[in-house]
């Protein structure tokens, strides 16, 4: 198997976990438990990040074109006039 799909097969693994952890963050009263997911969160997230910015640097990954004001405004707005915060 060749790098390039490595590192998009663990990208992918990692952002799963990612989703499942946050899942269960939100889901969980306990709060000991809540700050151990939180923290498992942020490490992941760390490497997440750092595998991210490897595949760029090798051309493995394009990101997509960066926002234009406009648009980080718009959700700005959205997200401003939500009540999920």
């Amino acid at each position: 198997m060749e790098e390039k799909v490595m590192v998009a097969d663990a990208l992918n693994g990692i952002n799963g976990c990612l989703t499942k952890v946050e899942e269960m963050i939100t889901q969980t009263e306990n709060q000991q438990l809540r700050q151990t997911l939180q923290q498992i969160r942020n490490t992941t997230e760390t490497s997440q990040y750092e595998l991210f910015t490897l595949a760029k640097s090798k051309a493995y990954y394009q990101p997509a074109q960066k926002a234009t004001e406009d648009e980080i405004q718009n959700v700005k707005s959205t997200f401003s006039a939500c009540s999920c915060h």
